[in-house]
Order: structure tokens, then sequence, then C-alpha cells
């Protein structure tokens, strides 16, 4: 069950980054490539997140408990 906590962390991670770019991209005005690093970062933490999502399903540690799939 590592998976949940890791899920939850790396989106943190992803909505961090998110605001770190946005941070960048107000205080730097296009004078620096910390924005470009921060999406960079950011997708790669997207990335990481699908991965582990696929994994999860993949091995059925992770499932869908929606009404309508149980009809």
């Amino acid at each position: 069950m590592f998976l949940k906590p890791l899920i939850a962390v790396l989106f943190l991670a992803i909505l961090i980054s998110l605001f770190c770019g946005l941070y960048f991209l107000l205080t730097d005005r296009g004078r620096s490539s910390r924005t470009v690093n921060s999406l960079f970062v950011r997708v790669a933490f997207s990335a990481v997140l699908l991965l582990v999502l696929l994994y999860g399903f993949y091995t059925g540690e992770l499932g869908s408990n929606a009404p309508w799939l149980n009809r």
C-alpha cells in the first residue's frame, strides 16, 4: 500500500512546481530560465505520476469504485 501515499506526494510536488513556476514568471519577467526549469520539473513529476498510476492499475493495487461500473 505504498502507492497511495506516493501518488499524494507526487500530486503535491506537481502543485508546488506549478506555483513556483507562477512565482518565477511574475518575479523574473523573462530574465532567467527558472520558469522553464519549473515547467520541466512539473512535466517530469506528471510523467512519473502517470507511470505510478499505470503500475497500480496493472498490478491491481489500484482500482475504480465508480457506481456505474457495478451494473
